[in-house]
């Protein structure tokens, strides 16, 4: 039940005392009233009702200073919604037709003073608070409403635009409607997407994401409406789009002022929603029907965060350079390991190529999709024709934003690969006790279950780890522990006992002194270096 929080103001301590047992007596009976606090003058009320925020308040007209009527005054200034009650000696109707006029709900006459008139008039009270707050709810509500359903009208519109399906002149128009306030006039396109899109998608319910990302274009448009007017919607599932308006002398100074308004975007999403993007920027421009061209500018200079951090901002004039020369040197170093590689030389094969992908400017989507084909054909070669499907590789890279990405995906899928090749010669008995370790991970692995699960002896489990694979089967599953542990690690920034937990390890202390042993540092260095 919603409580009614009051605030007591008279300058007779008896009469505070009385009312007080009031309130006392109502507690005891469970009633939704609660006396917050008291004040003997005008001038503490105020000080104790913007401390305190009390829904109602009980004074006095008469008081040493500044008095009831004064008071409630003030009050309206600074808290409009509060409710009032006097509590008078004087029945003079003057007292009540000012009362009435500055919009006190209730007037009551202390002589005599019943408990049931006090507690009446505190039930009234309390049913116009309600009656208030559910207004206020309903407005919210659907102002929410509409808000959301102009996002969504505005995505709509703006996927026609960049299309070509509607002319300048209908968005001149229906631009009216959606984002009152934007002038196309000089303006730029912001494109802001989320650095960590499966980890977004992974970490929160369907809901949740929705409400997030209502809260990044509330953002978004708050930031960017600071300069002028803004015209923002969702245009992907990873990705904000927004026009801004935006006054500048010139491209210099306009590219400048973008930059800046872009570290304000990422800072603001990231202080209230924690969650980390970067952004592309669009050189200056005029008019709807630019538009389109804008909305590009923006992916391209969006896609060069590829070669940065999270959280990376790219303007028209800091977009980067790809030359022919760096494609061609690139891709030799790949078809010439594609040639030397084999079951036995994956990972000494795969290892040197990946510093070359840190050495050269390609441009972001070519690589992509040349890697994905370049695993493909990995594969390909590896594996026996029936092993060897191209969809098992197909999308694997595909929303890779940043270049340490792929670089991890590169690696990993080359160790599958590798291990895939190698168990192809390996004993089934083998393959199916290296599947249990793998799906079972973040358990308890004992030799005793992996050799009940494979229906052998495990002492002879134990050499067949030595035999098969060089090593046995405490460091192999220590191994493949921290080698998961650093997969998660390059997905997000998880403490030393998450990790832990998140691989079998149920010992903080453990965990970090076997991956020392592993790798040779910390997790949080490894995380750093890398």
């Amino acid at each position: 039940m919603r409580e009614v929080t009051c605030l007591i103001v008279d300058d007779e301590p008896p009469m505070v005392r009385r009312l007080e047992k009031y309130f006392e007596r109502w507690a005891e009976r469970q009633l939704p009233f609660r006396l917050v606090g008291y004040a003997y003058s005008g001038d503490e009320a105020l000080e104790k009702a913007a401390e305190l925020r009390p829904d109602l308040i009980l004074t006095d007209i008469v008081m040493p200073g500044m008095s009831g009527i004064e008071l409630i005054r003030e009050l309206r200034e600074r808290m409009p919604s509060v409710e009032v009650i006097i509590l008078s000696a004087y029945s003079d109707f003057a007292y009540a037709k000012q009362a009435i006029a500055i919009g006190v709900f209730e007037y009551l006459v202390k002589v005599p003073l019943r408990e049931e008139d006090v507690f009446t008039a505190l039930s009234k009270a309390r049913d116009n608070v309600m009656a208030r707050e559910e207004k206020e709810h309903r407005i919210q509500s659907l102002s929410g409403s509409v808000k959301e359903n102009s996002h969504r009208l505005r995505k709509h519109l703006l996927e026609e635009l960049v299309r070509g399906e509607v002319t300048a002149s209908v968005m001149e128009r229906r631009s009216m409607e959606l984002a009152p306030g934007f002038e196309p006039r000089q303006y730029g396109c912001f494109a802001i997407r989320f650095d960590n899109y499966d980890v977004f998608c992974s970490e929160f319910s369907p809901s949740d994401r929705n409400m997030l990302k209502y809260g990044m274009l509330n953002i978004i448009e708050e930031v960017l409406q600071g300069v002028g007017g803004c015209f923002a919607c969702e245009l992907q599932p990873s990705v904000m789009v927004a026009f801004a308006t935006i006054h500048a002398g010139s491209e210099q100074m306009f590219d400048n002022n973008c930059y800046e308004l872009g570290v304000n975007v990422r800072d603001a999403i990231k202080t209230y929603l924690r969650i980390s993007v970067s952004v592309g920027v669009s050189r200056m421009h005029s008019g709807w029907g630019q538009a389109a061209a804008a909305y590009e500018e923006a992916k391209e200079a969006l896609r060069d965060t590829f070669y940065a951090s999270f959280g990376t901002i790219v303007t028209f004039n800091r977009r980067l350079s790809y030359t022919e020369h760096d494609w061609r040197e690139l891709t030799e170093h790949f078809e010439r390991a594609l040639v030397r590689v084999s079951a036995k030389s994956t990972r000494e094969v795969l290892a040197p190529l990946l510093p070359h992908l840190h050495d050269h400017r390609v441009n972001p989507d070519r690589l992509v999709d040349y890697v994905e084909g370049w695993c493909v054909r990995l594969r390909q070669g590896l594996l026996p024709a029936e092993h060897a499907e191209a969809d098992a590789i197909r999308g694997t890279f595909a929303d890779c934003t940043h270049l340490h990405q792929l670089v991890e995906r590169l690696r990993l899928q080359g160790e599958r690969l590798g291990t895939l090749a190698e168990g192809s010669g390996l004993r089934p008995e083998m393959i199916k006790a290296m599947r249990y370790v793998e799906d079972h991970l973040k358990e308890s692995i004992s030799l005793s279950l992996v050799a009940e699960h494979i229906h052998l002896n495990p002492t002879y489990v134990s050499e067949l780890f030595k035999k098969e694979l060089g090593v046995n089967f405490t460091d192999y599953v220590s191994k493949r522990r921290i080698e998961r542990a650093i997969e998660l690690l390059r997905k997000n920034n998880y403490s030393n006992l998450e990790l832990a937990e998140a691989v079998g390890v149920h010992n903080e202390k453990y965990f970090c002194t076997l991956f020392k042993k592993i790798t040779g540092t910390s997790p949080q260095k490894f995380f750093a270096d890398s």
